[in-house]
């Protein structure tokens, strides 16, 4: 699908960038043009990334919500804009990668064919670190189909499950990119676009208007460090969800939170205070939370509403609840608007920053799901993290939660270099504590080293081939066995503690899970999505 509306300007006949001088002088870039540049911009997400044996962390989709918002951004500068979405397109198509991996998605050349013909920018969406090859073979395809076309990569980095462009820019740029793009892409790509539009330059060290991207110079590439981070979320136009196939995601049955219908993603807020030294987040957002106002998000809610029907809105925050006035407000107003929507937070959030009055106008506002994020039962652990987390109030909440009707879940990291099996047992007893309590999903993760973050830089974390492999369900580590053993021991105690503390939390999952639909929690969807992906790739 592609907006009304044509801007051209001028033609660069050569497929490389030419500089006026050297970098390290200041010199500036140009295109060496003649006539006129239609400025067509296709925007590609990737296909999705399975480990066949890792149910629980890989293989969810996702929904590209960063890329919905350059869409918008693009298409509101009066640039054509099509969509071209790998997985959306044809989710049930689905191939083996690498023999311990499924990918589903509509493949290379189904891409270029759904290209414009005349295209002249192709901006492609790292959106999850498994899905790093992909976009490299995708990339060496389109350089060699569209020697003409400027090709841009794009970070997704309001997501843990991503990666920091800045540790592999040059693999792309090696792969044929002339732009990769850090941060959030919404003015740099617009900012890269207007440039080629226009036939002017683009600086070589960062501006006001311009900072976080790396260009390709001739053979080598140069990068324009990242600086500045959008404040005023208010002013974005809302995410050109319509472009994108819904029905395709609405039709799988699954998604990342709890599905129940038709839904939308939701972006409330953006970056995340904390320093955890597990998390991609620090180097991709450098510690800045900004957010939008309760106003504009529950606009969005109605506006969603109103035009496509979607009453359920799934919050893709990477930590939304950090301002409980701002909760509160968002609350009030959509009881003063009397909108009939639920709404779910997919990731952790920070489970003791809640309070009992504010869940409890949380859930008569729709709020129907909240995933908190302890990641170690152990303080010391947790001081090794750089992540401040109180159990008791958490513990507390958690309680509060389930007397207002909400699903909980929550999220721990396995693992952590320093974690002995005396700090395993600790989180072990307040997972105990946790669903006595109430508690109804626990996702157990064994840590990772997501480029970008800090233990990526560890020296033992080393042993993968593929950037495919760095899921939660680790293989290649060293001591993965006796992880693997610790985290399976513990689900089963999961499920134990709570067919003896509430068996009746148990005995609706059961029937949610054989019911294939109203799903109330994420696990009860896991065997639907690993079953039909497993036999669409038979």
């Amino acid at each position: 699908m592609r907006s009304a509306g044509r801007l051209t300007g001028f033609y660069c006949s050569s497929r490389y960038l030419l500089f006026a001088g050297a970098a390290r002088s200041g010199a500036r870039w140009a295109f060496k043009c003649s006539g006129a540049f239609s400025v067509e911009i296709a925007l590609i997400n990737p296909p999705l990334v399975t480990q066949k044996s890792d149910f629980f962390s890989s293989g969810i989709p996702y929904f590209p919500v960063g890329m919905a918002y350059l869409a918008a951004t693009l298409r509101g500068k009066g640039f054509d804009v099509t969509v071209v979405d790998r997985f959306g397109e044809n989710p049930r198509r689905v191939t083996g990668f690498k023999k311990k991996f499924l990918v589903q998605g509509i493949s290379e050349e189904e891409v270029v064919a759904r290209l414009p013909a005349d295209v002249s920018v192709v901006c492609l969406y790292a959106a999850l670190v498994t899905s790093h090859s992909l976009n490299l073979s995708l990339l060496r395809r389109l350089r060699e189909r569209l020697p003409q076309a400027k090709l841009v990569v794009f970070e997704n980095s309001q997501q843990v499950y991503a990666y920091s462009l800045l540790e592999v820019y040059n693999a792309f740029i090696d792969a044929g990119a002339d732009f990769v793009v850090f941060g959030e892409p919404e003015r740099r790509v617009a900012k890269i676009v207007e440039s080629l539009r226009d036939g002017k330059p683009l600086p070589l060290s960062p501006t006001t208007e311009f900072d976080g991207v790396a260009m390709r110079v001739g053979s080598e590439a140069v990068v324009v460090p990242k600086t500045s981070f959008i404040v005023d979320l208010d002013a974005l136009p809302l995410p050109a969800f319509e472009l994108f196939p819904l029905e395709n995601y609405w039709g799988l049955g699954y998604s990342h939170a709890p599905f129940s219908g038709k839904y939308l993603p939701l972006l409330t807020s953006r970056g995340c205070s904390y320093g955890c030294k597990f998390c991609v987040v620090p180097a991709t957002n450098s510690r800045r939370w900004r957010a939008r106002s309760a106003k504009s998000v529950v606009g969005e809610m109605q506006h969603w509403g109103e035009k496509l029907g979607v009453t359920d809105f799934h919050w893709e925050d990477l930590n939304p609840n950090l301002n409980r006035k701002r909760i509160v407000e968002l609350c009030e107003e959509i009881l003063r608007r009397g909108l009939k929507v639920t709404w779910k937070f997919s990731a952790g959030s920070k489970g003791e920053l809640y309070d009992e009055e504010e869940l409890a106008l949380m859930a008569k506002a729709g709020c129907v799901y909240i995933s908190i994020s302890p990641e170690s039962g152990s303080p010391a652990v947790l001081k090794l993290m750089d992540k401040p987390f109180d159990h008791e109030k958490a513990l507390r909440m958690v309680r509060k939660m389930v007397e207002c009707g909400i699903a909980t879940q929550a999220c721990f990291v396995l693992g952590y270099p320093g974690e002995t099996d005396a700090h395993r047992r600790e989180t072990e007893d307040y997972l105990k504590r946790l669903t006595q309590a109430g508690l109804d999903e626990a996702s157990l993760f064994i840590m990772t080293p997501i480029p970008g973050s800090e233990q990526s830089h560890n020296p033992e974390m080393t042993g993968f081939s593929d950037f495919a492999e760095l899921t939660f369900t680790p293989e290649w580590r060293k001591d993965f066995a006796v992880l693997q053993k610790f985290r399976s021991c513990l689900y089963a105690k999961f499920v134990l503690w709570k067919a003896r503390y509430h068996p009746e939390k148990l005995a609706g999952n059961i029937i949610r899970t054989l019911q294939g639909g109203g799903f109330r929690v994420k696990i009860e969807m896991t065997p639907w999505r690993v079953l039909k992906t497993h036999c669409a790739y038979r």
